[in-house]
């Protein structure tokens, strides 16, 4: 071998290929390199705390006001828990993604198509609307509430009365048709999605996807338009009732009388004649009551509105034979006008309610089974009406919070409110005493308390 040869082993023999395998080292540790600074994604924002959460009883009634015996906390637990049942039975998926509606004939074997229902109904403007307003009162309790009532939001916006975009039409059929030939409005249902739409402000602010204040301003100018009769300032019968027949056009529903919308309206929009439709109405109511019952009750129905002389109106009116007597939409007044008094104290509702309860408990004799479901303006059953219907009971249970009722009464309504079981009723029955619930244990908010 070469010098040269030599030398190039010597060479390779430094490399590793030349040396023998040993144990493996592990390599020395090493500080690990400082990392660098990357910008993260912000956390999701929290939904916004709400502002009246159920159970917190932040809307002061007015003096005197008296709850049941029972106390707070059991009247917010039975509420609570019907509640549950209630929205488990009623608030329906339906129609499209994201849609919720109340379903009307959820729980019935056979579909039931009163008050001049279409065939085959789904769901209606009046149900819609007590629909959003439980969600919006419940939210605190149900973690769903917002949700929810963004899907009865949804649905109300995708059924537009044909003559109002911003009103809803009235009756849903099956199919998620309107009704054919009658996509008019409803007052009532206009009104009470108008009124919810300020609670889901006051509740979850306008910040979010929907703008529920604005959507209620919008609602507010045309039902002001089309809802409210021009000459009289009370409630129409719905927005296309100026096309109606003429002894129509000057028709109203008691039932309709929501005075402390009214005056919640009157704040959001500024509007005086928001205020004016509630003192219209009640004036109406006394007038009517004083001169046409005896017993202290209203009818369904009010005719010739536009006279000096509105009076009950006469069988088969709208709906049926008892259209001038105490009978299936007359008995919401004392709800709707005790919970007036309780937010803003006026006498006038005060007086009013206040015959209609002294009437039943005397009629009755304390005996809330004995309420029936219609009494005329006299004060006699009316025919075939010895049920007992919670749409009947419910809102007496109300207007028994109101100064002058009885204790023993008052108690005896909520405790025959409370054991009736969902199954013993109908939506409708079912859901005034949902709305009655949330009053009677001061879980009723106005939109613009603070």
């Amino acid at each position: 071998m070469s010098a040269v040869d030599r030398a190039a082993l010597w060479l390779a023999c430094l490399t590793a290929a030349c040396q023998r395998p040993g144990p493996v080292v592990p390599p020395s540790p090493v500080a690990p390199d400082v990392p660098i600074a990357v910008a993260q994604p912000a956390p999701p924002l929290a939904p916004p705390a709400l502002r009246h959460p159920f159970g917190v009883h932040g809307q002061r009634y007015a003096a005197g006001w008296q709850m049941p015996r029972a106390g707070q906390a059991a009247l917010d637990a039975a509420t609570a828990a019907f509640y549950d049942k209630w929205a488990a039975r009623y608030l329906v998926a339906a129609c499209a993604p994201g849609q919720l509606v109340v379903a009307a004939n959820a729980g019935k074997a056979l579909p039931v198509n009163p008050s001049g229902q279409a065939h085959g109904t789904l769901t209606t403007s009046e149900a819609h609307g007590y629909g959003m307003l439980i969600t919006a009162l419940m939210a605190g309790h149900d973690p769903r509430a917002r949700e929810r009532f963004d899907g009865l939001y949804r649905f109300y916006r995708a059924h537009p009365a044909d003559d109002a975009p911003q009103l809803m039409a009235w009756n849903q059929v099956a199919g998620c048709r309107d009704a054919p030939g009658d996509s008019g409005s409803a007052t009532d249902g206009d009104l009470d999605i108008g009124f919810a739409l300020l609670l889901a402000d006051a509740q979850w602010g306008s910040a979010g996807a929907i703008d529920y204040r604005g959507a209620a301003l919008a609602l507010l100018e045309q039902a002001l338009r089309l809802d409210i009769l021009e000459t009289t300032d009370v409630p129409s019968l719905g927005s296309d009732a100026r096309a109606m027949e003429t002894r129509y056009q000057h028709g109203t529903r008691t039932s309709d009388f929501m005075p402390d919308h009214f005056r919640a309206f009157t704040h959001a929009t500024g509007e005086p004649r928001w205020q004016h439709v509630a003192d219209a109405s009640l004036d109406l109511a006394a007038q009517v009551q004083r001169t046409f019952s005896p017993a202290g009750l209203l009818p369904d129905f009010i005719v010739e509105t536009q006279t000096l002389h509105p009076r009950p109106a006469p069988p088969r009116y709208l709906e049926g034979p008892h259209d001038g007597q105490y009978a299936w939409n007359a008995c919401r007044v004392p709800w709707r006008l005790a919970t007036d008094w309780l937010i803003t104290g006026d006498p006038r509702s005060l007086a009013v309610v206040q015959k209609i309860t002294a009437f039943f408990a005397q009629q009755t004799r304390g005996q809330t089974g004995a309420i029936g479901e219609g009494i005329s303006l006299a004060g006699e059953p009316l025919p075939d009406a010895d049920g007992q219907s919670l749409a009947f009971l419910a809102p007496l249970t109300v207007a028994a919070l109101l100064p002058g009722a009885d204790p023993a009464w008052r108690d005896a309504l909520w405790t025959d409110l409370v054991s009736r079981q969902l199954e013993d009723d109908d939506y409708y029955g079912n859901t005034l005493k949902m709305l009655a619930m949330l009053v009677v244990s001061n879980n009723w908010f106005a939109p613009n308390s603070p």
